[in-house]
């Protein structure tokens, strides 16, 4: 019945004005409320008692994988806990930990994936700028400013001008269709990727249902769509390159932004000619191989017809046949220079600049025509360039005519009097940490969405969100001190009956961790991972010309959960090529926004836990370490530090019994191996309560 019910009050709103729905009012604070007196008021309302807090041990443990990403370490834990979540957001772990989730939401990839796997060389620069935003607790709209135009904004120096290029690659990281040939289909296709992503990642809304008609519930109409499309129509993605090559396809390469201030101006004009050379050098092979082929496919037939024919008409085939011979072995001659002279301009390409993916203006800048139906041969009426008329922000200028809007763009989405961009922001931190949002459909505050559990509550932190200067970290430290966040996770049969899904957060629920999580875990027991990023990148070690594809037919295979000891945020994600243990456990697919992971328990997973050979090594690494380790005397010791660094805890009397029963079978070192590889193979190692 609430199924049912819900689904005519959708139909009502959509026919009635969706301009009245929830999140497209404005946030009121409560003054005087705290998070925990309206979480209360709600649990006293639905007659739930409140879980006890969580022993200490159980909520330092979450602390540190909820705001770094790693278990606690065997150093000394500041008493006060404050103090704690205050180091802990000072830690360089937690932009690591929390630039995940936003790189989740931008789909990010080193690889274009689809039907051309280009390799993006240059995405990392861009991973390291949101790691970097976090640690540095940048303000939010100046986040999302800075990935939509920071190539428009101001700069005081040369340093500030490469970080606000990088940002904006965002607009690039997209797939893209690159086997497409016709070109006002291929650039309509990225710009309505690019309009997915910030509407869902950054408003919470499915503004791409409007391409081809207007949305069925939420009020944007097609007419919006296109006045959105307009910007990005006139900003021209910097991804690189394309396909090389492939003349129908000519039109998807583009540039990078150099970086390094001026000696990086200086050396990418001769790099960007060399780039253009060797497209033009790799279409001309291309073409003396075509030539090739499409006489060697004629072969058969000539054979065919010297074998078959006689008297003249067998002279005449044999001249044919003959003419085809010695034509394809020119050909052969003609494809053996051009591919050597392919390889040997592969290996001289000139001093390159530090490049990064990007956007900029385009020299045209246009509206653009409605494309009805979504057809780009079907054209209506033109758009003037601007936003979702139901939020509208007099204060916003409409976009100029000599810009792309992209500024404009970005004011506007970050605005105060925006009421989805703090709404949604405060809705996926409270998910990351409580395991659920306040809104369950965290990339669709519109009519199909889900609306709040506590709407007072969203509204009061997304206002002093913005009122304290748009701080994630001044967010999250208010939510992790409230006594919501610390509850213990233990389950109550009467509260189970009455809320079993924990909405009105009684209890802490218990959250098993993301593969990132539980990779870097596993290298931290056995004084594997090594901290910060990597010198070079993984990328590296591949040529930027000779490697710049992905074919099936030529695997590019990326152990990288073998060869790297980093940490897993700063592992290569190609599309198509993920490492075995992401796909095991749930990574986020590149290919689009992903607002929440799928959770999965399957045994998949239980089996690349016992018998994977990068887990059997580690679990090895443990076990030695703790042999190893001079301060533990004998077994019971090092058990106790086993179980302290893997749940941050002392093992129970009946664990020690069976642990110290086990090991004194057999060998000592293949004992406490296998011991180590059960405690990473318990669910207690992947699931923080």
């Amino acid at each position: 019945m609430a199924r049912i019910a819900f689904f005519f009050v959708t139909l009502s709103l959509a026919a009635h004005g969706a301009e009245t729905w929830w999140s497209l009012q404005p946030p009121a604070s409560l003054p005087g409320a705290t998070i925990d007196s309206l979480l209360d008021a709600e649990l006293a309302r639905n007659h739930l008692q409140p879980n006890a807090p969580a022993d200490r041990a159980t909520l330092l443990r979450r602390l540190h994988f909820d705001l770094t990403g790693l278990p606690p370490s065997d150093g000394s834990v500041p008493e006060n806990l404050e103090e704690l979540v205050d180091s802990l957001l000072r830690s360089p772990g937690f932009g690591e930990r929390w630039g995940r989730h936003w790189l989740d939401l931008a789909r990010y990839a080193d690889s274009n994936g689809r039907d051309r796997n280009v390799i993006n060389y240059h995405a990392w620069r861009y991973r390291d700028y949101v790691i970097a935003s976090c640690n540095a607790d940048k303000p939010y709209d100046l986040f999302i400013q800075e990935q939509i135009a920071g190539d428009l904004m101001p700069v005081q120096d040369a340093a500030r001008r490469d970080e606000r290029l990088t940002a904006t690659a965002f607009l690039a990281l997209g797939a893209k269709a690159f086997e497409e040939s016709k070109q006002d289909l291929f650039h309509m296709d990225v710009v309505d990727e690019q309009i997915e992503v910030i509407g869902r990642a950054v408003l919470g809304l499915t503004i791409a249902c409007a391409r081809c008609h207007d949305h069925k519930f939420d009020p944007i109409p097609t007419a919006d769509y296109y006045a959105i499309a307009g910007i990005l129509r006139s900003t021209e993605p910097l991804y690189g390159h394309g396909p090389r090559g492939i003349r129908a396809t000519a039109f998807h390469h583009t540039e990078y932004h150099p970086l390094g201030g001026e000696e990086g101006r200086r050396l990418a004009p001769a790099a960007l000619d060399y780039f253009t050379r060797l497209d033009a050098e790799i279409l001309k092979m291309h073409e003396a191989r075509s030539a090739r082929y499409g006489l060697q496919k004629r072969l058969p037939e000539a054979r065919r017809l010297v074998e078959t024919s006689t008297g003249e008409a067998k002279r005449k085939a044999e001249a044919d046949l003959k003419a085809k011979e010695d034509a394809i072995a020119g050909w052969q001659v003609k494809v053996k220079e051009l591919e050597e002279a392919v390889e040997s301009l592969k290996d001289a390409a000139p001093p390159q600049p530090p490049w990064t993916m990007g956007a900029r203006d385009r020299d045209v800048i246009a509206d653009c025509r409605i494309h009805v139906r979504g057809e780009v041969t079907t054209l209506g009426d033109r758009v003037p360039r601007g936003f979702l008329r139901v939020i509208a922000i007099p204060e916003i200028k409409p976009p100029p005519a000599s810009r792309s809007g992209r500024l404009e763009l970005a004011q506007w989405l970050t605005h105060r009097r925006n009421p989805l961009v703090a709404r949604v922001l405060v809705n996926r931190v409270w998910q990351e940490l409580f395991g659920r949002g306040l809104v369950s459909t965290p990339d669709d505050f519109g009519v199909n969405g889900a609306p709040p559990s506590h709407p007072g509550l969203l509204d009061h932190l997304a206002v002093r969100f913005m009122d304290q200067g748009w701080s994630v970290k001044t967010l999250i430290k208010e939510i992790v001190l409230s006594r919501a966040y610390q509850r213990s996770s233990e389950a109550s049969p009467d509260a189970l009956r009455v809320d079993p899904d924990n909405v009105w957060l009684w209890r802490m629920t218990p959250k098993v961790v993301e593969v990132e999580v539980l990779r870097d875990a596993i290298l931290r027991l056995g004084d594997q991972l090594e901290p910060g990023p990597p010198e070079t990148q993984f990328l590296d070690r591949f040529h930027p010309q000779k490697d710049a594809e992905l074919f099936t037919f030529k695997p590019f295979l990326i152990p990288a959960d073998l060869v790297s000891r980093h940490r897993s945020v700063y592992l290569p994600v190609v599309r198509g090529t993920l490492p075995e243990i992401f796909g095991v456990f749930d990574f986020a697919p590149p290919e689009r926004s992903i607002a929440r992971r799928e959770e999965s328990i399957v045994p998949a997973q239980a089996l690349f836990l016992l018998n994977n050979p990068w887990v059997l090594d580690q679990a090895r690494h443990a076990a030695l370490g703790l042999l190893a380790d001079p301060t533990l005397s004998n077994d019971r010791e090092r058990l106790h530090r086993l179980y302290e660094r893997a749940f941050f805890r002392p093992p129970t009397a009946a664990e020690e019994s069976r642990a110290l029963d086990h090991l004194g079978e057999g060998d000592t070192g293949s004992a406490w191996t296998t011991l180590c590889q059960t405690v990473i193979a318990s669910a207690e190692f992947r699931i923080v309560r």
